[in-house]
């Protein structure tokens, strides 16, 4: 039976150790230590950099994924003629963190976007998912206010 080279020891090593990242950088850095430029610490370092750069990179795609984020996208794709009020300039100074160095404040705002609906119609669907049974008058509150017999007493003795 033929013993397996070193390479092939190594391999197996680090793939029942689960270190993809440091199996596919074995290659590149056995040839640097056979040529002499890499010392063998310099080579566990990097085989060690290649793992940990492949779960951080695995990581961070995970974290996108289970965050349900939209798209990436980059300011280069952001389309500055389809919304003309945002200011191209002022944009790529913040994205550039000259404040930061300038030891300014930034205030970032938009339009106010109500989750709850406004109308009067939704009034009693607000009220059933604050959790009460039936539907009051406009101006109530869904909990822990007075019934309303109760304000026209409480209204007829001021």
């Amino acid at each position: 039976m033929k013993t397996p080279s070193r390479r092939g020891r190594i391999a197996a090593q680090l793939a029942d150790l689960k270190m993809p990242g440091a199996l596919e950088a074995l290659d590149e850095i056995l040839v640097g230590v056979a040529g002499g430029g890499t010392t063998a610490a310099e080579a566990i370092e990097w085989l060690l950099a290649a793992q940990i750069t492949l779960r951080n990179s695995r990581r961070l795609q995970t974290a996108m994924r289970s965050g349900r984020l939209p798209a990436v996208k980059t300011l280069a794709d952001f389309d500055f003629s389809f919304r003309p009020t945002v200011k191209r300039e002022q944009i790529d100074s913040l994205h550039e963190f000259g404040f930061v160095e300038r030891r300014e404040n930034v205030v970032l705002s938009a339009h106010p976007v109500s989750a709850r609906p406004t109308w009067p119609s939704a009034w009693p669907l607000r009220r059933q998912r604050a959790g009460a049974g039936s539907t009051t008058a406009p101006g109530r509150l869904a909990r822990g206010g007075p019934r309303p017999r109760d304000a026209s007493i409480s209204a007829s003795r001021l």
